[in-house]
């Protein structure tokens, strides 16, 4: 029987899982890798399913790997063999990969996938988007982004502790140097972001992947910042990647035709419904600009209840945005 997209979706992580355990260098017997894999996932794998997988990783990933262990040598990558591990994947079992990566990202924030972040983002780079329009069951939405070989270098710079210089080109001034402790890459709205410590600025810093001309790391290139705030607290009360607005606790009144969109896909995950106010939710949230765009969206389908600084600068917003739709006469 073939294996559906899910089941696939499954086999891949372990693999991927494997791999990993494997290119440490070390050996290990079926039991061993039993084990480690349970170690790093807290999921227990069947013996014949890991003897599956590695007879799969060696015939149709040409992994190089042993014919089978014994209780002196084991399973374990042959060091004079180079191996890379995206380019078996291509032309494997797994077919168009789009759909199991996908399926992936969304299940990468659990605690098994740490530690594989860079070679979902080295994945993710090499498979084509087109290749998903080959298949007329699952479609997910995807956009060509400048700047996205970049990840896996910032993620390995991340990793290592290391400071970057940053050749960056916004939209609207020429090209300049900063210098970046790099914190977290992290994905909005189809474009990734670089959040880091910058020299002489008190906050983190967003910098736009796609606006990121060149950079290069640097192990001893450093500045002094801040090492104890907690910036990743901010980011659980916040939309999107701009560090801006104060927190706040924001209400808002929608359409009886738009509320159930609103309650069945939440803005935020803190968000809560007003049982005595009809249609009505509240955030506890940072209002900046991610946070606005999010509210302009729903356009007449919405009302910002509180905090009134909030719900003027959103009327003033679609007040100038009318503007352009007066006609000439009146």
């Amino acid at each position: 029987m073939k294996k559906g997209r899910e089941s696939d979706g499954k086999r891949l992580k372990r693999i991927l899982r494997l791999h990993q355990l494997l290119r440490s260098g070390d050996s290990f017997s079926t039991e061993q890798l039993q084990e480690a894999y349970f170690e790093a996932t807290q999921e227990r794998v069947e013996l014949k399913t890991l003897q599956n997988d590695l007879r799969f990783m060696r015939k149709e990933l040409h992994a190089p790997l042993p014919e089978k262990a014994n209780k002196h040598d084991g399973y374990y990558y042959n060091p004079k063999e180079s191996y890379s591990i995206l380019e078996a994947l291509d032309d494997s079992y797994f077919g168009t990969l789009n759909e199991a990566i996908a399926l992936l990202r969304r299940a990468s924030k659990s605690k098994e996938f740490v530690g594989l972040e860079d070679i979902l983002l080295r994945l993710e780079q090499r498979i084509s988007v087109t290749e998903a329009e080959k298949s007329t069951t699952i479609e997910f939405e995807a956009v060509e982004l400048k700047g996205k070989e970049l990840l896996p270098k910032i993620h390995q710079t991340i990793l290592k502790g290391y400071f970057l210089r940053i050749q960056y080109a916004p939209f609207d001034r020429p090209a300049y140097e900063r210098h970046i402790f790099p914190l977290l890459l992290k994905e909005y709205n189809k474009r990734w972001f670089l959040i880091g410590w910058e020299n002489n600025k008190a906050e983190p810093q967003t910098l736009a992947i796609d606006r990121i001309d060149s950079l290069r790391e640097s192990q001893f290139d450093s500045f002094v910042f801040d090492r104890k705030t907690n910036w990743k607290r901010q980011f659980e009360d916040m939309i999107g990647v701009t560090f801006e607005g104060v927190l706040e606790t924001v209400i808002l009144r929608f359409s009886a035709n738009r509320f159930p969109y609103v309650e069945t896909k939440k803005l935020h995950k803190n968000q809560k419904v007003l049982e005595n106010q009809p249609y009505t939710i509240e955030l506890h949230i940072y209002t900046n600009r991610e946070l606005k765009a999010k509210i302009l969206e729903y356009g007449a389908d919405v009302e910002v209840l509180s905090p009134e600084t909030l719900r003027k600068e959103i009327a003033e917003t679609l007040l100038r945005a009318s503007a352009w739709y007066k006609v000439k006469g009146e």
